[in-house]
This record gives C-alpha cells, sequence and structure tokens, in this order.
C-alpha cells in the first residue's frame, strides 16, 4: 500500500509553465514569428549595434548559418519584411547587422508582452500559495 503524501510537500512542488511568441497574420494564416530563443537574436543584434551576426549569434549558442536562417525565417513569416538592415564590411571584410524600425517594433512589442507575463506569472504563483 502506498503510503499517504503529506500535503504541504506536495504543493511545495507544484508549478506551472507559460510560453508566449508573437504571430503574424497574412491571408487569414497565423504564423509564429517571435519566441523566447529568436528573440534572444534580436537582443542581442541590438545589444551589440553595428557588430556582427556572428557575435550575436555565438551569444545564443546559434551558429552563423542558423541565425541567418532564423532572420530570414522572420522575413518570409511577415510577407518579406526583414528585421535588420545589413552593410558590407571594409577592407579586411565581414559585415554589420542592426535591427531596422521593424526589427525594433518586433522586439519590443515582444518585450512588453513578457513584461506583463511576468506580472500574471507573479499572480498566479500566489494562488499556487493559497491553503485551505
Amino acid at each position: 500500500m502506498a503510503k499517504e503524501p503529506q500535503i504541504e510537500e506536495l504543493k511545495s512542488k507544484l508549478g506551472y509553465g507559460i510560453k508566449i511568441w508573437l504571430e503574424f497574420k497574412e491571408d487569414d494564416k497565423k504564423k509564429n514569428i517571435l519566441g523566447s530563443g529568436w528573440a534572444k537574436l534580436l537582443e542581442n543584434i541590438d545589444r551589440f549595434k553595428g557588430g556582427s551576426l556572428s557575435h550575436a549569434a555565438k551569444e545564443c549558442g546559434y551558429s552563423y548559418k542558423y541565425a541567418w536562417n532564423i532572420l530570414k525565417r522572420i522575413e518570409k513569416r511577415t510577407g518579406g519584411f526583414s528585421p535588420v538592415k545589413t552593410s558590407k564590411g571594409g577592407p579586411g571584410g565581414g559585415g554589420s547587422v542592426i535591427l531596422n524600425e521593424w526589427g525594433n517594433y518586433l522586439l519590443k512589442t515582444y518585450q512588453n508582452l513578457v513584461n506583463e507575463l511576468k506580472n500574471i506569472e507573479e499572480k498566479l504563483g500566489e494562488t499556487l500559495k493559497i491553503t485551505e
């Protein structure tokens, strides 16, 4: 016969999870365009203004190619609007990437939603602590 668990022990192990992402609606179809991982890439691009995509990608644990594909997917899923502006490098080669107005808007919108969600999570966390 199984031992009856202590209710307080069970309560302490109870939690929840919430995921959020931005969607883009085109032709009555919704496409996911920005979640936590892809937002982190945009954050790193913004943080290293005028820096290389390689550096921003490395901070996320992504390869350059994977990061570039993320940017291309966002562009494709938003009707051809890229979130970044690129420029070619100088004599040493390379290049730079910065968020354009669209990329800044996506990132700020996502960050605002995440902040609102944190407030909701705090309230939900309090709900889990309610005792009878």
